[in-house]
């Protein structure tokens, strides 16, 4: 599972780097999209998943596009409720497969009391007339906790309804109308679609009474007012002078989950100072430091109450990453069908994350050694300018979200 939790995190940070735009807010889940494309992975064959496999830094060698023996088919008809024949689990993918990890990912990350929620849904929806796999349909829902859905696309609107409905219910209504009207064509053969629900009450709570109005700087000439929020307590923090920036780390609910801000030690004279730490910034070093750098101490924290919604059709971008024959009509995804003509036609996603007093509520160079400054008695961690923010899982470090906070609402 470490080799999926790697990758996951690999494949965020590149994926920052194209969705990143100046002065503009970034929001999304990795892991509800690495999982959702390991759905189609699963079914993806030759250029097509080797393709797939370089972009989301899955290994071939462990056995990620390996769906096992089987073609046998059927037609998905209008009783979509009806469950594919079973299938032997050992003939759904080599054991330790990026299929066999994402099982016991999914599995592990499965958390639901009054404190925390995380749920994590995939869904593919397929043109009906479309011969799938008996062994992939059975395989997708023993693996992924997931299915393949039959539909008409013929009748666009109704499935952009039925798709948007689904996306509602799985985020408890954060999330709504995925797809605007007409968005979906008729001649589409499949939608994937992820959907990401988290949340996490603070371990250590904002009092509301402590929130007053702030400036937050959005550069040396422009700010904005927000309402800030204040707690003073023991934290985990790291001081990096390497790359002129502070760590905070904000516990939820027993510390299963952390919130990880990364905070520019001041804005730079023609920039938001974040430009240094999204240049240095790997997964390989965040998870170096959130392992060893961080130290408890006695922390005066400042941190903007805010929102966000962020939607993204992920077609173009993942093609620029190198995944091409996919969403074209070179697409190999005859794992899925053994009808030739089957592509990807969208990738659409859409997250949503709300930080206040409570909590949490949110909807999607290896080897520099880096040693953490000595901290004072009493540290001041005011997020009072651009920031960057992570949602991980612990102790795994997995990326569940990964955002930038620059641009307060108006």
């Amino acid at each position: 599972m470490d080799s999926l939790i790697t990758a996951n995190g690999s494949f965020s940070f590149e994926l920052y780097k194209k969705l990143n735009k100046k002065d503009q807010n970034v929001f999304y889940s990795p892991l509800s999209m690495t999982s959702a494309l390991g759905m189609v992975l699963m079914g993806a064959k030759g250029n097509t998943a080797a393709q797939m496999e370089k972009v989301l830094h899955i290994s071939k060698t462990a056995g990620a596009a390996d769906t096992g023996p089987g073609n046998c088919s059927r037609r998905r008809g209008e009783n979509q409720s009806t469950p594919p024949p079973s299938v032997p689990e050992q003939q759904c993918g080599q054991e330790g497969s990026v299929h066999a990890q994402f099982l016991e990912l999914l599995t592990n990350l499965k958390q639901s009391d009054q404190a925390c929620i995380l749920r994590i849904a995939n869904k593919l929806y397929g043109q009906n007339s479309f011969p799938f796999t008996e062994q992939y349909l059975s395989c997708v829902q023993k693996l992924y906790m997931a299915s393949l859905e039959g539909v008409d696309f013929n009748n666009s609107e109704e499935v952009i309804k039925k798709i948007n409905t689904w996306v509602e219910n799985e985020t408890q209504g954060k999330i709504k109308d995925l797809f605007a009207k007409d968005s979906i064509a008729k001649d589409t053969a499949l939608v994937l679609v992820n959907a990401v629900y988290f949340r996490g009450q603070w371990e250590k709570e904002f009092k509301k009474e402590n929130t007053t109005e702030a400036e937050f700087r959005l550069n040396k000439r422009e700010s904005r007012t927000v309402q800030m929020m204040y707690q003073n307590g023991k934290f985990k923090l790291a001081s990096i002078p390497e790359m002129h920036m502070m760590i905070l780390e904000l516990p939820y609910c027993k510390k299963k989950f952390s919130m990880l801000v990364l905070l520019p030690n001041d804005i730079a004279d023609n920039s938001t100072g974040l430009e240094e730490i999204e240049n240095g910034l790997t997964y390989q070093k965040l998870s170096d430091l959130t392992r060893s750098a961080l130290r408890e101490a006695e922390v005066d924290v400042h941190i903007p109450r805010f929102k966000l919604e962020e939607t993204y059709n992920l077609g173009s971008v993942l093609q620029e990453m190198g995944m091409k024959d996919v969403f074209t009509n070179a697409a190999d995804l005859s794992g899925i069908s053994t009808k030739r003509g089957l592509e990807l036609s969208q990738m659409v996603h859409k997250a949503f994350v709300e930080v206040n007093e409570e909590g949490t509520e949110a909807a999607a160079a290896t080897g520099v050694t880096i040693v953490p400054t000595s901290l004072p008695v009493r540290v001041q961690f005011k997020a009072d300018r651009p920031f960057l923010f992570f949602i991980i899982q612990k102790p795994s470090n997995i990326i569940l979200f990964y955002g930038k906070f620059c641009s307060p609402e108006k």
